[in-house]
């Protein structure tokens, strides 16, 4: 028992993660979750040709242009379209969650630009990125559910034109290290977080905000 423990530790090491295995779960529960993860990394490995974790349903749409370093998990359900100018790098040990939706070139008339995500970062489930104006998500930040980005927004200036034809502008979203990000959480196009920020969960956020404070409300302002 013990030495299966020490073993599932070492897989865990090997892909890149720092945490300890609580000594408070069961070894047969233990057993059932590397069943899990197995079938996860044998799915990612052949599909993507590295040590990654892919759930049931994994779809991805231009795969040559993403870039997965080693340990990344992408969740069961998952949709991610890499096509883009600068495609979807997710740094060593980072995760998607399940049911979640990366859209780079969400229209033919203009394509995307795309999603790096760094080292130890992780986002919840249901989530959508609209990575067509590039969104840029440091290391080490923890992002909850039902995450909404919008790295592109509509023009409705003129009011003689239908908002539909007016077009589009794209305005690149970033997220620097370190940032803790609650549930149901909205960024929209331009948007600059800075290092160690929290933001409530439902906040809708745009604009420039250094870092080191905490973010809350619609429209989001410093707590």
């Amino acid at each position: 028992m013990h030495s299966f423990r020490t073993a599932m530790q070492r897989v865990v090491r090997m892909t890149g993660r720092s945490y300890d295995i609580s000594s408070e779960i069961p070894v047969v529960d233990l057993f059932g979750e590397s069943l899990v993860r197995l079938t996860q990394l044998l799915r990612g490995t052949l599909l993507h040709r590295k040590i990654a974790f892919f759930g049931p349903g994994v779809r991805i749409r231009g795969r040559r242009f993403l870039v997965l370093a080693r340990g990344v998990s992408i969740g069961d359900g998952t949709l991610v379209d890499a096509r883009g100018i600068e495609g979807i790098h997710i740094g060593k040990g980072s995760r998607l969650g399940r049911r979640g939706i990366v859209m780079t070139t969400s229209h033919l008339s203009r394509y995307g630009i795309g999603l790096s995500v760094g080292e130890n970062s992780g986002i919840g489930d249901n989530f959508h990125i609209g990575a067509s104006g590039g969104v840029s998500i440091g290391r080490d930040v923890i992002i909850g559910p039902f995450l909404t980005v919008h790295s592109q927004e509509h023009i409705f200036e003129d009011p003689s034109v239908p908002i539909r034809e007016q077009g589009t502008r794209q305005a690149r979203v970033t997220i620097a290290d370190n940032c803790w990000i609650g549930s149901r959480v909205t960024l929209l196009a331009g948007t600059e977080i800075g290092p160690r920020t929290v933001i409530a969960s439902g906040a809708v956020v745009r604009g420039k905000h250094p870092g080191n404070e905490i973010l809350g409300g619609v429209p989001a302002r410093r707590l």
